[in-house]
Parts: structure tokens; C-alpha cells; sequence
């Protein structure tokens, strides 16, 4: 189920802004490649370091995205047997993550996406 409140559209835990739906003609030439990168692994830091689109915002909000995935990965696979099930919701965010990107869309990770704010 989808409502919408203000310029956002919220539904299934995900938060997708709906002014940004299409921005394809606007976004540097890379922005959609690094943006998808950036939830695999540490690919984040191609966004983070070397992209010249690293002022997009686009691009920005899904390198906090990546690092966030990345960090709470790292620290739940730690965790013996309850960690490592969690991994499988990690996992599920990163691929809808790729796929918002994919879009040209804002994503927010469900429950702490909002959170934290690493790239500013």
C-alpha cells in the first residue's frame, strides 16, 4: 500500500521521492553506474573517490546507502546463526537499492537508512 505525504511516497518500508522518479536527462554521464556500484561490496568507494559525479546528490545518497549496507553487513556477519540470517535482509535492501538506482530514483534503506548520514 502506497500514501503519499508532502513530495514522498512511502510504501513497503522504502521511501522513494516522487519528484525525483526520471532524472536520467539531468544526471552526469556515469552517475547511474556509480550509483548502482556503490551497493556492491566496498564498489562504494569508486563513488566516494574517484567518480567525478561525486558532487551528485544522486550519486551521494546511494554511496550512504552502500556504506551503511556495507558497515551493518560487516557487523551482523559477525554474529553466529542470527547474524548471518539478517545478512539475507542486507542483501535484499542492496538489490533494491540496484534497482531504485537502476530507475534514477531515491532510495532510503527501511528502519535506518534515515539514520545515518555518512556523505554529506
Amino acid at each position: 500500500m502506497l500514501y503519499r505525504k508532502s513530495n514522498a511516497v512511502y510504501g513497503k518500508g522504502a521511501i522513494i521521492m516522487a519528484d525525483n522518479q526520471n532524472y536520467s536527462e539531468q544526471l552526469p554521464s556515469n552517475a547511474k553506474l556509480f550509483s548502482i556500484l556503490a551497493y556492491v561490496g566496498l564498489l562504494f568507494l569508486l563513488g566516494l573517490l574517484i567518480s567525478p559525479e561525486k558532487t551528485s546528490p544522486f550519486v551521494k545518497s546511494h554511496v550512504n546507502n552502500g556504506i551503511v549496507l556495507c558497515i551493518v553487513g560487516a557487523i551482523l556477519a559477525c554474529i553466529p546463526f542470527l547474524g548471518w540470517a539478517c545478512e539475507i535482509a542486507v542483501a535484499v535492501f542492496a538489490i533494491m537499492g540496484i534497482i531504485a538506482a537502476a530507475k534514477t530514483q531515491y532510495y532510503t534503506i527501511p528502519i535506518i537508512g534515515d539514520k545515518f548520514k555518512i556523505v554529506k
